[in-house]
């Protein structure tokens, strides 16, 4: 997530679930849940480790 708000991507992020042993609802769940986790929501800031 991190290098595509480098690079200014700001656009769609697809979710595709090919486990045959969890059905499509669960699966789209916990690809959901996962982005909700690892999406940059707030603006870039400053670099502080520098």
């Amino acid at each position: 997530m991190s290098t595509l708000r480098l690079i200014g991507y700001d656009e769609v992020l697809s979710i595709e679930h090919e486990d045959s042993l969890m059905s499509g609802r669960e699966g789209f769940e916990k690809a959901v849940a996962l982005l909700k986790e690892v999406v940059i929501k707030e603006k870039t800031g400053e670099v502080w480790w520098v």
